[in-house]
């Protein structure tokens, strides 16, 4: 399904739509003519909740949480362990509207979450 991107996928900012699909339910992807993204669904792999703000959630119209959807970034290494998830920075998603977020989480308020964690902790 076709996204549009209202806060930009950081380094990327020339990129104002992509195509979602969801591979399983751990993994989905988004991709467009120049980039393409291997996104994970976090629940599936630790305790992981932020509140979303209200800037956010006015750019992405969110009405109701259960349109909400997250997912993280994993920049996937040939060696699989050193592939690497970024949890500080989730791809939140409105799947009611089609529309995409990346949020930069508040570091002093989320610690536990890194921006390259290894992925060797959750297989």
């Amino acid at each position: 399904m076709k996204i549009k991107i209202v806060a930009p996928i950081f380094g990327f900012e020339n990129i104002d739509e992509v195509f979602f699909e969801k591979i399983d339910d751990f993994f989905a992807k988004v991709e467009s003519e120049n980039i393409s993204f291997t996104l994970v669904d976090p629940s599936k792999l630790r305790e992981y909740s932020f509140d979303i703000p209200y800037f956010y959630k006015e750019l992405l119209k969110i009405e109701t949480l259960k349109d909400v959807k997250v997912y993280n970034i994993v920049i996937i290494s040939s060696d699989i362990k050193k592939s690497t998830i970024n949890f500080a920075a989730p791809i939140v998603i409105n799947k009611k509207e089609n529309l995409l977020a990346q949020i930069a989480l508040d570091e002093s308020v989320h610690k536990e979450f890194g921006v390259a964690e290894s992925i060797v902790g959750y297989l």
